[in-house]
């Protein structure tokens, strides 16, 4: 299954200066690794694909953001409409819809996409949504965003 997805693994970390984190609505999975990676000290916003912007992050993601020491309480959400490439980006997605959507949006044909949980110790192409899901899953899903945050600042560091 993963190598359908392996082309997403190519990415040369030295040309990358700033990591790009995406999912639909900018209020669980991609604020939480904008968050990780920002405190790793690597460059670092995110977006969603699906939201109208403005808005805080998650509770649930704000409650798990602090119980690993990372402040989301002034997260506000931006929609992906409103990025600007900026040379060394790398566009991480959390799931394969969001390969999708981005080849729907106006980016250069250059940029370098991945999706997170290719850079998990176990990977996979699926980082779940865990917006309307039960905390048990919740946290399962942002321990792994937040592990594949790591991982991904860590390669770019």
């Amino acid at each position: 299954m993963l190598g359908k997805y392996r082309p997403y693994q190519s990415v040369d970390f030295d040309s990358v200066e700033r990591l790009v984190f995406i999912c639909a609505g900018n209020i669980c999975r991609s604020p939480l690794a904008e968050a990780v990676a920002n405190s790793m000290g690597f460059p670092s916003v995110s977006y969603g694909l699906h939201c109208r912007g403005g808005d805080p992050a998650d509770p649930r993601a704000r409650s798990f953001a602090e119980s690993i020491s990372l402040d989301l309480s002034l997260h506000i959400t931006r929609n992906f409409q409103d990025y600007t490439y900026q040379s060394g980006d790398l566009i991480v997605g959390m799931e394969p819809s969001h390969l999708a959507a981005l080849r729907d949006r106006e980016i250069p044909p250059t940029t370098t996409i991945t999706l997170a949980g290719l850079w998990l110790p176990k990977a996979k192409p699926y980082i779940h949504d865990p917006h309307n899901t039960c905390d048990m899953f919740f946290d399962r899903c942002e321990r792994e965003v937040a592990l594949s945050a790591m991982h991904l600042s860590s390669r770019a560091s």
